[in-house]
């Protein structure tokens, strides 16, 4: 059997005396090899720096290649001609997740030409079934039902970059998933710095600290309404507390995608959870809502602060403004449109709600008396009793078909409850009984 030569005894005539025939089939391999590797080097080069709406295969932190969409690009300071930053979009997941990447985790040899992106849609859609077409329509206008196609253009030009990476808050670092639009004079800036007690905030973790020697609150500046064990909620009047109220609108834009920012909070209230401690009391999340609402609605805005979620408090923030609302003696609704986050969220509260009452009761019940008890509005109802097929039309009316195993199985799939309102400890005066 004779053996393999390296390129380098080769090239110092060792081998068959450094003799190849035309037809050396190694010879030809090394030979093409080199040219190939030339030819995929001059086609990297031409291809950077790679266009905005450029598709190619990118390292994400679990370490796999996964498809983006190139979204802006920004040159680095002191680097070559073809240095950039790429700011990428992965089509897998929520735009939360985009982020500024360097060329190295990007894989080029993936690279596909940036088509136009109206011929594209025309012909993805061709290849679509209707039903496929319905779904990805509903993907891309999910929270923001409320936008004609030119202004969610519009929405999503304006917001497509990131402009701040990440805060510190608490004892928290948190990094942000979409654009707010902070103050000129905070453009410059990938971090900023909240007190977690008035929500002021900072370029600097300096500023930070001078402003926590003087700042002398320790809880949200509004009325304790609510205190059980380490739990407590504050109503924030948006007139009152101007700042405040607007501070919170920016941090939580920082965490919406749909939210649309007002400036204009004195016709807001907000109420904000916190755990309390003995160094204060530390918000983990709030909901906001009008003070005079036309449409019924009980809630504007909500959000739990990333550290704290998936413990609850977002179905016990869900729950606790439809307490008021039956202190107020009115039914309510959340204002549309809903995160996705929200949209699951609200599903699975009027789920348990309304399953549990069905379980419970004996005999007949109607729709309108199940808002009566609930105070969830009687479209809700319908729309989530409809979802869980346990609605039926007859005789011109709607039956409500409540099979006990039916029902268990659907409590089920609608997981846990989350933190309950313990309502005793709920000490409150509507809005319009106030003063």
């Amino acid at each position: 059997m004779g053996s393999l030569d390296s390129p380098r005894e080769r090239e110092n005539g060792n081998g068959n005396g450094g003799c190849r025939s035309p037809g050396d089939p190694k010879l030809g391999d090394g030979v093409m090899i080199v040219v190939e590797s030339e030819v995929m080097k001059k086609r990297r080069a031409s291809m950077l720096p790679l266009e905005v709406g450029t598709r190619v295969m990118c390292r994400w932190r679990d370490s796999k290649y996964h498809p983006v969409k190139v979204i802006e690009r920004r040159k680095m300071p002191s680097a070559g001609p073809n240095d950039y930053e790429y700011y990428v979009h992965y089509t897998e997941f929520n735009r939360r997740l985009d982020e500024w990447v360097k060329l190295e985790q990007l894989d080029l040899d993936s690279v596909e030409t940036v088509v136009d992106e109206k011929v594209e849609d025309k012909v993805t859609s061709l290849k679509m079934t209707r039903h496929q077409k319905r779904k990805i329509d509903e993907t891309h206008v999910e929270g923001h039902e409320e936008l004609d196609a030119a202004s969610l253009r519009e929405h999503e030009e304006f917001t497509k970059v990131k402009n701040i990476a990440t805060i510190e808050l608490g004892r928290y670092e948190i990094e942000t998933w979409y654009f707010s639009p902070f103050p000129p004079e905070y453009n410059d800036c990938v971090k900023l710095y909240f007190c977690e007690f008035c929500l002021n905030f900072m370029k600097r973790k300096e500023q930070l600290q001078r402003h926590m020697r003087k700042c002398d609150l320790k809880h949200p500046p509004g009325d304790e309404i609510y205190r059980c064990g380490t739990l407590s909620m504050f109503e924030v009047d948006g007139k009152k507390n101007k700042v405040y109220g607007q501070n919170l609108c920016y941090l939580a834009k920082l965490f919406l995608d749909h939210k649309t920012l007002y400036y204009d909070v004195d016709l807001f209230l907000f109420y904000v959870l916190c755990e309390c401690d003995d160094r204060g009391c530390h918000m983990v999340g709030y909901f906001s809502k009008e003070k005079h609402s036309e449409e019924s609605y009980n809630l504007a805005c909500i959000l739990t602060l990333p550290p704290y979620q998936r413990k609850g408090y977002g179905k016990f923030l869900i729950a606790f403004s439809y307490e008021l609302s039956k202190k107020e003696g009115k039914v309510g609704t959340p204002e549309r449109p809903l995160s996705d986050l929200g949209l699951l969220s609200y599903r699975g509260y009027w789920t348990r709600v309304l399953l549990d009452i069905l379980k419970k009761h004996k005999g007949n019940i109607s729709i309108k008396e199940l808002s009566d008890m609930t105070a969830i509005k009687a479209e809700d109802i319908l729309a989530t009793l409809q979802s869980l097929e346990l609605i039926q039309y007859r005789k011109g009316q709607h039956v409500i078909c409540a099979d006990p195993k039916v029902l268990d199985r659907h409590l089920k799939a609608a997981g846990r409850g989350g933190l309950e309102v313990d309502v005793s400890k709920l000490i409150w005066t509507p809005y319009k009984e106030q003063g």
